[in-house]
C-alpha cells in the first residue's frame, strides 16, 4: 500500500512509528511554519527553514537507530547552543551544503536510511498568517498560544510557494491519504498549504482519513468537536476527508484534572453529525497506556486502525 502521511509536532511521528513496518511505501509531508524554539532560532539565524518537525519525522522513520539518537539530542547549557538538538543543526547544514532545504532533508534521509521518505510540504519556510474570531490578525505560529484567542483561519506567506515536486507526485501514486493528529491550525493544516496540494487532494479519488485529536487545545480548538475539526480542514482544503478514526474511551480522572488546568477537554465526538456529512467513522480505543507525557496515540494501535480503515475502503 501507498501512503501518503501529513501533518507535523508530535502526532506525525507516532504516526509514522506505527506505519513504518505495516506500509510498503510510505511518504510524510511535514508543515514547515514554526519559528519558536531551536527551528525559530536557526530560521531566523541562518535563513533555512524550519528543521524541527523534519527532524522528529526523520528519526521515526530512521533505520539506523543510535544515529537517530544522536540527531534527538537536545543540549542543554548555557551559551547559544542550548535547547538546540544536533539534528537541527545537521538539516541546517545539509541544507547549506546542498544548496536548498529540500536537498538537505533528502541527504538527512539517506544519512539516517530512513524507511520511506520526508518532504517539507513547501520548498521554502512559510509564515503562519492567523485570522482569529474577533478579526484581528497575527504572524507567526509561535504567536497563536501566547495570545490564546481562538483560531478562525490561518493561510501562508509567500503565498504561492509551491510543494516538492515529490509530494504532488506521491499524493497521485497514493492509496491511501492520513491527517495525522495534532494541532490542528498550527500543524494539521498548514502541512496541507504547499502550492499545488489543494489541487491533487481534489484529484484524489482514495481514501482520505483524518486521525481526530483527543483533546482540545486552547487558543486553537476551544469547544470543538470532531465535526468542527472537519469543517476547519474543509474550509481550507476543500471537502477531502472521507473518513475519520476517533479513539473511543473514557481517560482517568487525573488526566482530565491535569489538561483542564490548561482549558483543554476531551474533544466531542458526534458521530452522528460526522456521518450526515458523509463521513465513516471508527471509533476504538487508541491511546498509548504508557505515555507519561498526557494524552498520546499509541503508534501500533493507530497504524492497525488506519490499515483497517483503508481496506474497508480499498
Amino acid at each position: 500500500m501507498k501512503v501518503v502521511a501529513f501533518g507535523g509536532g508530535t502526532g506525525l511521528p507516532v504516526l509514522l512509528s506505527g506505519l513504518r513496518d505495516r506500509v510498503g511505501d510510505l511518504t510524510a509531508v511535514v508543515t514547515v511554519a514554526d519559528d519558536g524554539g531551536s527551528s525559530g532560532r536557526l530560521r531566523q539565524e541562518l535563513g533555512v527553514a524550519p528543521p524541527g518537525d523534519v527532524r522528529n519525522c526523520l528519526v521515526a522513520l530512521a533505520g539506523r537507530r543510535r544515529l537517530a539518537e544522536v540527531f534527538d539530542y537536545r543540549f542543554e547549557a548555557p551559551g547559544d547552543l542550548n535547547d538546540h538538538s544536533v539534528g537541527n543543526i545537521i538539516i541546517a547544514a545539509l541544507a547549506d551544503m546542498a544548496g536548498g532545504f529540500c536537498e538537505g532533508v533528502e541527504k538527512a534521509s539517506r544519512f539516517l536510511r530512513i524507511k520511506g521518505r520526508v518532504f517539507p510540504a513547501a520548498t521554502e519556510s512559510l509564515t503562519l498568517v492567523v485570522r482569529y474570531a474577533d478579526g484581528t490578525l497575527t504572524r507567526g505560529e509561535s504567536a497563536v498560544h501566547e495570545i490564546g484567542k481562538q483560531v478562525l483561519k490561518v493561510s501562508v506567506e509567500p503565498k504561492g510557494i509551491p510543494a516538492p515536486r515529490g509530494v504532488i507526485g506521491a499524493i497521485q501514486a497514493a492509496d491511501m491519504l492520513v491527517l495525522a493528529p495534532g494541532s490542528l491550525f498550527t500543524s494539521t493544516i498548514p502541512a496541507l498549504l504547499g502550492g499545488g496540494v489543494r489541487e491533487a487532494l481534489a484529484d484524489f479519488a482514495g481514501p482520505v482519513i483524518y486521525v481526530a485529536n483527543v483533546m482540545t487545545q486552547q487558543g486553537e480548538t476551544g469547544d470543538f468537536t470532531v465535526s468542527d475539526h472537519v469543517r476547519a480542514i474543509t474550509e481550507h482544503v476543500g471537502p477531502v476527508i472521507t473518513d475519520v478514526l476517533v479513539h473511543s474511551g473514557d481517560l482517568p480522572p487525573d488526566t482530565l484534572a491535569r489538561y483542564e488546568t490548561e482549558e483543554a477537554a476531551p474533544v466531542g465526538v458526534d458521530t452522528e453529525v460526522l456521518r450526515t456529512m458523509g463521513l465513516r467513522v471508527r471509533q476504538t480505543k487508541l491511546l498509548s497506556v504508557e505515555s507519561r507525557e498526557g494524552v498520546r496515540h499509541d503508534p501500533s494501535l493507530l497504524a492497525k486502525e488506519v490499515g483497517e480503515a483503508a481496506l474497508v475502503r480499498l
